[in-house]
């Protein structure tokens, strides 16, 4: 079978150029069977090139270009396209061509479906989460020119959903929950696979069961994990300190923003990006996600989990996972500050969770079976062909 695949950004797992989609692509693609003949395509849009094991399993690999932000901001009044699908879309024609060579092909990401045919091949797309949700979501907290500038993407992402409904054979999203809301809304054929868990083991004893430290670990320059980490640090830490004096918060991901970086203080220690996701888990005695925005499903509150470290999180950021000992949730700051000092201040109740995460842990998804799911629904693409 020939498989085209076009990602918008390369297929990678760098700590620092890496982000939750092109995870996706770099676990993915390295698995695909060895009857899979694979050509990649992949806009060069950051430094980074795919990792080692997606460019020796691709038979071809080709880079294309990206539009200048600065032209695509301009152009935004004249076009119905999200600005960073404008940026991709001189590709238009080339992909096309390559499109039409193969027997099915995966688009990866919101801003590859401006090329979505209207011919004979197959084409599965796969948005991650649905952007057009989250654009309206994120200009209900912002006024003048960046409420509209966010509204407008909101519009053009909803455009390329109902282009993927008419002309895609399958819509991939991460949670089901968005998966449902895009088919009844669009009538598109979509489906989730959900993202594979990463499961530390970290050198030592794992968690401490004396630590009063409360970590939060992702991205640090990505407007929900920003919105999520004022929050802790603002609102959650101050009820929680009332009640356990000695607690800190540890912020660490990629690519801390300044905003993030002004959270620093006497009891939140900011690392920025750390060699070792897994050693943060360890250290903490819960892992603190309270993001009101955002959509999809967190990948670190499957992380935490996998290794061995309770989570208290708000209703979004639980989305997508099993709640339970080990996965506690709340809506209020109150009522998240209570979940944490409650396994702060009772051993009993830690020690449950903890156990709790390791029985959790064993039903997390891994990426063989996230691969094998994407493998059975091109092949499903492809037979269907004609």
């Amino acid at each position: 079978m020939r498989l085209f695949v076009l990602a918008e950004s390369p297929p990678t797992t760098d700590p620092v150029d890496g982000n939750g989609s092109t995870m996706i692509t770099a676990q993915v693609l390295p698995r695909l069977p060895a009857d899979i003949e694979l050509h990649l395509a992949y806009f060069a849009d950051r430094g980074k090139e795919p990792d080692a094991a997606v460019r020796d399993r691709a038979r071809t690999v080709d880079v294309l270009p990206v539009r200048g932000a600065r032209t695509a901001l301009l152009a935004q009044p004249f076009t119905r396209l999200p600005r960073a699908t404008w940026q991709r879309a001189g590709a238009l024609r080339q992909v096309r061509e390559w499109t039409a060579r193969s027997d099915v092909a995966y688009y990866h990401g919101l801003h590859t479906f401006f090329a979505l045919p209207d011919a004979t091949v197959p084409v599965v797309v796969n948005e991650i989460d649905p952007w057009s949700d989250y654009w309206r979501e994120r200009s209900r907290g912002r006024r003048g020119p960046g409420a509209w500038y966010d509204r407008a993407q909101a519009s053009r992402a909803a455009r390329l959903e109902e282009l993927a409904a008419r002309r895609a054979a399958s819509l991939v999203v991460i949670n089901e929950a968005d998966a449902d809301r895009l088919r009844r809304r669009t009538g598109a054929a979509a489906l989730a696979i959900p993202n594979g868990t990463a499961r530390w083991r970290p050198e030592g004893t794992g968690n401490a069961a004396d630590s009063t430290t409360l970590a939060f670990v992702g991205t640090l320059d990505y407007p929900p994990n920003v919105e999520a980490a004022t929050r802790l640090v603002r609102n959650v830490l101050p009820l929680v300190l009332r009640s356990v004096p000695d607690a800190k918060v540890v912020l660490a991901g990629r690519r801390p923003t300044q905003q993030v970086l002004e959270l620093a203080g006497p009891s939140v220690e900011v690392l920025g990006d750390v060699p070792d996701v897994g050693a943060v888990f360890a250290g903490a005695r819960v892992a603190v996600y309270p993001g009101r925005t955002g959509r999809g499903t967190k990948n670190t509150v499957g992380e935490a989990v996998g290794a061995g470290c309770p989570v208290v999180a708000s209703v979004e950021s639980a989305r997508g996972h099993a709640t339970g000992e080990h996965l506690r949730t709340g809506s209020t700051d109150d009522e998240l500050a209570d979940a944490v000092v409650g396994l702060l201040v009772d051993p009993d109740s830690a020690r449950r969770a903890r156990e709790a995460c390791v029985s959790a842990a064993a039903a997390l998804t891994n990426w063989d079976d996230v691969a094998d799911r994407y493998v059975t629904v091109l092949r499903a693409a492809a037979d269907s062909r004609g």
